[in-house]
């Protein structure tokens, strides 16, 4: 058959071709750098959230060791931190903390995992302040510029190697005078295009793929088979949209030069401009509130809820009458007066970031209404997804984080307006997180619109490549 022949004779060049294996092997290289960096993001981030279970253990375990002590006669170990106080056991001192275990393919894409909080101290103190600036301590720089991961080196530096290998595929048979004489057989341009481009693509697919089929291997990821094919999913898709847009430029008939050029340019344009452009537009149309109001909002609301506790308080009683029971409105206790001003700053910080969230989600919704413009954006959507590193996974943990807090303070707040003691039989009963991952099929259903909306690029673009090359039949 005359395309196999092509197809072998393709491999021999490219076999033979010194600075293109060693292309091939810098990218190799990246990929496994790119994966083992993402391995030791997901490894720190696993300590970090087995740390923080031990933390809960721990402290729980010492404040009833603490309770029974007292019960049986001895002293707290400090009047102010007296385990028997509501405020205190449900305070600071008997935090629980919430934690999101790293997502099934986060070694392939960590995603905004570096930068979204995946754990959280809940007490009876915990408002959207806290959940609004809780962090991990990181280099700005290194969050500035992002985790060289996989899901990187597939989005902005894939495109570059399939550029490479397909710039000139068509003219470079051209300019070899080689093209006659390949047309001359029982072939079509469009079939040697598709016989070059298909054995290219199998090269630089295959790499991607089984660099990111030994991730899930090493990191326990087929756990979540159905993530991992829409990972494998996307990543097709997209290379093939690169090799696409080469055989479409190819098939203009212009000297390799210039469709390196053209190609480059497209490069820049889909991958770095425009998504910079959609993300500096949704900025600019929703702009966020600043951090420091929050803060000065908080401060005042603070001061303002101190000197006007006892009132607050009567309020508090009058807006909520089921806890009233056990309080006594001269002699209200001071936990019951702290907390009354701790609601009232909670209710004005409310106000504040709920303008945040408004203009947050804002931005989002303009982000996905765009992001077809950018078959990068499509893919790195459906990668991030796959990953459980995307947004929708945090706003779902954060979702249960808010529902905890509310159980948390629920199972305190009538202990602390009613000045009722804790006991060590109070324990066993604390509320504990446990967060519910969304099932795959949720995934596939939001991803959905990005692969399609990618597939359907991929299409027009095959296509029209396909109708040009039809028309060439010998060297222009």
């Amino acid at each position: 058959m005359p395309l196999g022949i092509v197809l072998r004779n393709e491999r021999r060049l490219l076999a033979a071709d010194r600075a293109l294996a060693a292309v091939l092997g810098v990218f190799a290289l990246l990929f496994a750098y790119a994966l083992l960096n993402g391995m030791a993001w997901v490894g720190f981030q696993e300590e970090t959230v087995a740390s923080a279970r031990e933390g809960n253990v721990e402290r729980v375990e010492a404040l009833e060791a603490e309770l029974v002590d007292i019960e049986n006669g001895g002293s707290p170990s400090s009047p102010f931190r007296d385990p028997r106080s509501a405020s205190v056991l449900g305070g600071a001192r008997g935090a629980h903390t919430a934690v999101l275990e790293p997502g099934p393919l986060t070694a392939l894409a960590v995603g905004q995992s570096d930068l979204l909080p995946y754990y959280y101290d809940i007490s009876i103190y915990t408002n959207e302040s806290s959940l609004l600036q809780n962090g991990e301590i990181e280099n700005p720089l290194n969050l500035l510029i992002g985790r060289f991961d996989l899901a990187f080196v597939v989005v902005y530096l894939m495109p570059l190697l399939i550029l490479a290998l397909g710039f000139n595929v068509l003219s470079g048979e051209r300019e070899r005078g080689t093209l006659a004489l390949t047309l001359s057989q029982p072939v079509s341009a469009r079939g040697v295009v598709a016989a070059k481009m298909a054995f290219r693509a199998l090269v630089v697919v295959g790499l991607a793929l089984g660099v990111s089929l030994l991730g899930v291997l090493v990191s326990g990821g087929f756990g979540a088979p159905g993530r991992v094919a829409l990972w494998c999913a996307a990543v097709t898709a997209y290379a093939l949209f690169w090799f696409t847009l080469a055989a479409w430029v190819n098939s203009l008939s212009r000297s390799s030069a210039w469709n390196a050029t053209v190609l480059v340019g497209a490069w820049l344009l889909l991958v770095v401009v425009l998504p910079a452009g959609v993300n500096i537009t949704a900025g600019l149309l929703h702009p966020l509130p600043s951090r420091v109001e929050m803060i000065t909002v908080q401060r005042e609301a603070s001061n303002e809820a101190v000197n006007q506790r006892s009132e607050l308080l009567a309020r508090y009683l009058e807006d909520h009458p089921e806890m009233a029971g056990g309080v006594v409105a001269e002699e209200a206790n001071r936990a019951a007066l702290a907390w009354a001003a701790t609601e009232a700053v909670n209710e004005r910080l409310e106000e504040v970031t709920a303008d945040y969230g408004e203009r947050l989600a804002d931005q989002q919704t303009l982000v996905r209404r765009y992001r077809f413009l950018s078959p990068a954006l499509l893919a790195q959507e459906a990668l991030l997804d796959a990953a459980g590193t995307g947004d929708a996974r945090f706003a779902r943990f954060q979702s249960q984080v808010r529902e905890f807090s509310d159980e948390w303070r629920a199972f305190f707040v009538p202990a602390i307006l009613a000045g009722e003691p804790m006991s060590a039989g109070v324990i066993p009963r604390l509320p504990a997180f446990d967060f519910r991952d969304e099932p795959t099929r949720a995934v596939a259903a939001r991803a959905a619109f990005p692969l399609a909306a990618l597939t359907g690029i991929l299409l027009i673009v095959g296509f029209a490549a396909a109708r040009r090359l039809r028309r060439i039949t010998g060297p222009a």
